[in-house]
């Protein structure tokens, strides 16, 4: 696949490297993002020395193996190859640096010496670093207890392409129906090794990919990838962690709920899920849109990255199913519930899109986002409310409320949800005697929404995107 979408990173990387003296460049994030590449892309027409550091090997074998590599002399410590390689090339990369962790921790502390001893003399070479163990990278490098803390000129946090990168890959794959553009971002986001697959014959529909890439009978290719991202972060913990990643995707949201996995102990849930947001950055925790977040208590709890939370939904959670070769049934829930998953997904997408289109909308807004609430009085089981996206401005009072639907609509089934929608509105406790109101609708198609938009509503579907 040809290289995208990553212009700024590399113009940052060609600040610094065009700066004299000792540079050394950090980049991190999680697997399958795209670092080496960049790194790769960056390096393509300068003479430099690639280093990938092994988990599973000795030192010993590491150094045999890098000398074989490079076709340089064999070292007996890794301080003696640094040393060498900052001497005589003036780029280098260590690729998967997180390993010499597992090799020897004290190789941390050299590094550290010769990039003090290094920047001291000015030496003009340039150290790119890059790993897939987002915790420890960001240990090593931001952490005052670690060696290597404040040693890096750069550190560069790699994020997913965005929606319009990945329409892009897959115009250029001949893909140019918007509602696989929605279905392939559900489950791919925006991590770019997993657009690879799109050169298989079974591209030609993202069901048939699904199929080859989950569920196929004899080698289901991404069935252990969500494995293989996250058991390297979480160590001997992770068993207690992907309890609650399943529990969440299972539609387990609240400390309250996930604790019933743990014999109710919502403390150490609590320890387990700030670890997971800050440390690991696996969950995000939202709230109410109308609400302080430092101070509310209806929090609620989702899986940040889009494929661990389609893998957690409809792999891990079946597991079993694969150890009997089910893989058929396993299929036939995917075609059977996979609407509903994208239609979680396509909720974020459409904020996501109004926030880089406020222009379509009827004000500048400061806010948005979800909101939800208790209505008072109410009997139970009927006695909450839910809106998809809110977006609203504090100073001019204006509010939106939206309804997002992954289906088809027509104008009387548009206008029955507004009028729902309007409903709703009304139990949402924000400058309520005080405040101007938008009501709006953003579908998978919609019939009508011309008319519908001189009726003063925002209507958008994926012809607008």
């Amino acid at each position: 696949m040809k290289f995208y979408n990553r212009e700024q990173e590399l113009e940052l990387l060609d600040n610094i490297s065009t700066n004299a003296g000792f540079k050394l460049v950090v980049i991190y994030g999680r697997r399958r993002i795209g670092k080496t590449r960049l790194v790769r892309e960056f390096l393509k027409d300068k003479d430099f020395a690639y280093i990938f550091v092994p988990r599973y090997k000795t030192k010993d074998l590491f150094l045999e193996e890098i000398s074989q590599n490079l076709g340089i002399p064999r070292f007996t410590k890794v301080y003696d190859l640094v040393k060498y390689l900052f001497d005589t090339k003036k780029y280098v990369f260590f690729d998967e640096f997180q390993n010499f962790y597992h090799i020897d921790k004290g190789i941390y502390s050299d590094f550290q010496q010769l990039i003090d001893e290094y920047k001291t003399i000015e030496k003009d070479t340039k150290v790119f670093i890059s790993g897939s163990s987002f915790s420890l990278m960001k240990k090593t490098f931001v952490d005052y207890a670690y060696p290597l803390y404040g040693r890096a000129d750069v550190l560069l946090k790699l994020s997913p392409f965005d929606l319009n990168t990945v329409q892009t890959i897959l115009v250029d794959n001949n893909i140019k129906s918007k509602e696989e553009l929605i279905q392939y971002y559900a489950v791919f986001g925006g991590i770019p090794k997993y657009y690879e697959f799109l050169d298989m014959p079974e591209a030609s529909s993202f069901a048939e990919l699904a199929r080859v890439l989950f569920f196929e009978e004899r080698m289901p290719l991404l069935k252990d990838e969500g494995m293989a991202v996250l058991v390297s972060e979480f160590g001997g913990e992770y068993r207690a962690y992907f309890s609650i990643l399943e529990a969440i995707a299972g539609g387990r949201s609240t400390v309250a709920d996930i604790a019933d996995i743990f014999e109710g102990k919502g403390n150490t849930v609590s320890k387990y899920m700030d670890t997971l947001r800050k440390e690991y950055e696996v969950v995000v925790r939202e709230t109410p849109i109308t609400e302080d977040p430092r101070k509310s208590r209806s929090g609620i709890y989702k899986i940040r990255d889009p494929f661990l939370r389609f893998w957690f939904a409809f792999v891990k959670r079946y597991e079993s199913y694969y150890e009997q070769d089910r893989t058929t049934e396993l299929f036939k829930f995917f075609n059977k519930n996979f609407d509903t998953f994208v239609g979680f997904a396509f909720e974020d997408m459409a904020k996501g899109f109004l926030e880089k289109n406020s222009n379509l909308l009827p004000f500048s807004f400061d806010k948005i986002g979800r909101q939800w609430g208790t209505i008072r009085g109410a009997p139970k089981g009927k006695n909450t409310y839910e809106i998809d996206i809110v977006a609203l401005n504090n100073d001019t009072k204006e509010i939106l409320f939206v309804e997002c639907k992954w289906k088809d609509i027509n104008e009387h089934d548009a206008e029955k949800i507004l009028a729902d929608l309007k409903e709703k509105s009304c139990f949402v406790q924000w400058n309520n005697d005080d405040r101007k109101e938008y009501f709006g609708l953003v579908a998978r198609k919609i019939k009508g929404k011309e008319r519908l938009r001189e009726k003063g509503f925002v209507v958008l579907d994926l012809d607008d995107f």
